[in-house]
């Protein structure tokens, strides 16, 4: 605490007190909304004790800390039931008064008392003082009427600038995040003078936020093996994509399908291992007989494609499976492949990621569900933050492999384009067009007009966007409209007044190919398709909602003819 400021007001107490006494506790209207009933609440820095009083008024356990000796005898002689309620102490030094572990904390008109270099300490403090889901409740200055010079007024008082916004970073980075804030007139009516009151919880989780936990597994953990930059690429994109694949836990967790992930492992790691001795782990890069646990099974599955075109034949593959023409011998080295995949991810990156961070390990295991579990939280930074996520992992990933592939003269350069490689478009898109003719559709889908013999078919959400080739997104359109359409999301009016003609589209290629019709549709779902027009219905709802998020955190431009 600045010592002019608590000059001033040793100096003034009685003054001071008379003057707060005479109006409301401004803070008393936030009190039933920043704290359970009846919990246990300390005020720091609490002056004359009269919203000590409100506190109590209101059926809370209170308790005070005040660092001015006049003041808290003010506090006592106007409030004499705070007898043994009330501590001498200060930010940031304020301890742990009354044996700590508060429901809540009240901190009104204090914090810019304190110098800026003594507000992140007095932030910690705080939280300190908190025990789980503890509720904090902060007052600062949003405006003041009087001149300040060298931040202090007339009567050397401290006025240190607080920008709410500021403030709110300041807890968040510590693990208590804003959840609700209120800006109000000054209680004693000074001209200029407003203030804003922020409420804060403490996560049960420790100081880190799930953001920090992400970013401290890829920079910090060790990292023996590619896994864990590519468990985590999988999941952003799932929580992006995918978001229904999830199953909500009691107990604030989540578990996402392992097979849903050993998916995407399969398109990652595919053009890696077809490009031939690229080390993914430590051990491989030097050179050991130990390699990936799925390199044997991937490189089988690879070798009946490797001729057949560019990254091991990837899009090849990838278009038998969707035209359902793989053969059996195929059929059982992709089911080795994603189940080697399945254990690798289960016995790796889910075991061990987040051994450097204090808050320990984050994902888990679920055996019945057969997923992987992590936090709610984490899941929802995944989701929002998803797209950065999976770019800085790439980036990340080629780092790594360079490192492990120094003995090859291997670049970050050289593995980015596998990383980045993705079934090519062309092939699916000329399938679903291939489908649409046969079936004799004869109607652009978004314009409505017809459908000369060489129309072309239209990825809904953009291949730039999700690189996703499934029949559900690839509908018949003109040329001119695919073109001016380009990479863009449709406006929601023209999604709604074309469901007839996609829902329609769906139809005909579900007919052709079930299976491969099916299983994506339960990637979007999160559940299998349901049977006849319900199901289409469903998974159109999914689609709408798939393109409303992703339009409004990409900012992606919208498009009608």
């Amino acid at each position: 605490m600045d010592p002019a400021t608590c000059a001033y007001y040793a100096e003034h107490a009685a003054e001071i007190a008379g003057r707060y006494e005479q109006v409301p506790s401004p803070l008393a209207g936030y009190f039933a909304t920043a704290f359970a009933a009846g919990s246990r609440v300390l005020d720091v820095g609490c002056g004359s004790g009269r919203d000590l009083t409100a506190l109590r008024a209101a059926g809370f356990d209170a308790f005070g800390v005040e660092p001015v000796d006049a003041l808290r005898a003010q506090a006592f002689r106007l409030h004499p039931e705070f007898h043994g309620r009330i501590a001498a102490a200060a930010l940031p030094a304020v301890g742990a008064p009354f044996g700590g572990n508060f429901d809540g904390v009240l901190c009104s008109a204090v914090l810019m008392h304190l110098p800026q270099a003594e507000l992140f300490d007095a932030a910690f403090a705080l939280r300190a003082l908190l025990r789980p889901h503890g509720r904090l409740l902060v007052s600062v200055p949003l405006s003041r009427g009087e001149p300040l010079q060298h931040d202090r007024d007339a009567n050397g008082r401290l006025f240190t600038p607080l920008v709410p916004e500021a403030l709110q970073l300041l807890f968040e980075r510590i693990g208590l995040p804003l959840i609700g804030r209120w800006d109000s007139d000054d209680a004693l009516q000074r001209d200029g003078t407003r203030w804003s009151t922020l409420l804060f919880e403490l996560r049960a989780a420790g100081s880190l936020r799930a953001a920090d936990q992400i970013e401290g597994i890829l920079n910090r953990d060790r990292k023996v093996a590619t896994y864990k930059l590519a468990l985590f690429r999988a999941l952003a994109e799932i929580a992006m994509q995918e978001p229904h694949a999830v199953r909500w836990l009691a107990g604030g967790a989540v578990a996402v399908p392992v097979q849903r992930i050993a998916e995407r492992w399969l398109l990652y790691y595919w053009p890696i291992i077809a490009a031939g001795h690229i080390p993914q782990s430590q051990d491989e890069g030097a050179g050991s007989r130990n390699p990936l646990r799925f390199r044997a099974s991937l490189t089988a599955l690879i070798d009946a494609y490797r001729h057949a075109g560019e990254y091991g034949g990837l899009s090849a593959w990838h278009l038998d499976r969707m035209a359902g023409r793989m053969t059996a011998e195929v059929q059982a080295r992709l089911h080795a492949a994603l189940r080697d995949i399945a254990v690798a991810i289960r016995t790796g990156p889910v075991a061990y990621s987040g051994g450097a961070l204090d808050t320990g390990r984050v994902f888990g295991w679920d055996a019945r569900l057969q997923g992987v579990t992590l936090s709610a939280e984490m899941w929802r930074e995944l989701s929002l933050l998803g797209h950065w996520i999976v770019d800085a992992v790439i980036v990340r990933w080629a780092a790594l492999t360079a490192r492990f592939a120094q003995r090859q003269g291997l670049s970050a350069g050289d593995v980015l384009p596998l990383l980045l490689a993705r079934p090519a478009p062309e092939r699916a898109t000329a399938l679903a067009r291939q489908i649409y003719l046969d079936s004799g559709i004869d109607h652009c889908v978004w314009s409505g007009r017809a459908l000369a013999r060489r129309f072309e078919a239209d990825h809904i959400i953009p291949f730039a966007l999700w690189g996703n080739n499934a029949l559900w997104n690839l509908v018949p359109v003109a040329p001119a409209v695919n073109r001016a359409k380009s990479d863009r999301l449709p406006a929601a009016d023209l999604l709604a007044s074309r469901r007839p003609e996609i829902l329609g589209a769906w139809r005909v290629a579900q007919c052709a190919v079930p299976d491969a019709f099916d299983r994506d549709a339960c990637s979007l779902l999160g559940h299998r398709l349901g049977r006849g027009e319900q199901g289409l219905r469903d998974l159109f709802d999914v689609l709408r909602e798939s393109i409303e998020i992703t339009a409004m955190q990409r900012g992606v431009a919208r498009w009608e003819p």
